[in-house]
């Protein structure tokens, strides 16, 4: 497993993992983005509280087997490659009130990416996005990126 200071901070939004345990194709960027974090190690998951409930609310929602939901709770709980942070202050700069805990959790977290497929997270007014140390980006941008890296390295 890579040292934390090599792996790649990221912050999920729920979207992504309800992609994920959704998914049946094996080629799909949420899934590829569950592997290099779960298997390979090399991404480094932010979460807050918050996010963890909304995480499972959601996929209890959509039918993910309560096996599945203990499993994935307890690799949040156990994994080296997880980061819990406590939030402080929202940033309010999405449209949608509910995505700032998103936002919030990446900041306090240092995280590098917020991946999503949310349109209000990613429509972002440029000046906002400014004010981050992170990017937001969809899962196919994220890997395409990390190829590009890849290949120059």
């Amino acid at each position: 497993m890579p040292p934390r200071r090599d792996r790649v901070a990221v912050v999920l939004d729920t979207n992504v993992v309800v992609a994920y345990y959704l998914s049946t194709s094996e080629r799909s960027a949420s899934r590829q983005i569950f592997h290099l974090w779960r298997d390979i190690r090399c991404l480094q998951l932010i979460v807050s509280h918050e996010i963890e409930d909304e995480y499972v609310e959601v996929l209890r929602r959509v039918g993910v087997a309560e096996q599945r939901l203990r499993r994935f709770r307890r690799r949040l709980e156990q994994r080296g490659t997880v980061t819990h942070v406590r939030l402080g202050a929202r940033p309010t700069a999405s449209a949608d009130p509910d995505d700032n805990v998103v936002l919030a959790t990446a900041v306090v977290g240092k995280a590098q990416y917020v991946i999503t497929n949310d349109p209000d997270l990613l429509d972002i007014a440029a000046e906002e996005k400014k004010r981050f140390r992170f990017s937001i980006v969809t899962p196919a941008s994220f890997l395409d990126g990390l190829r590009r890296a890849q290949k120059q390295n």
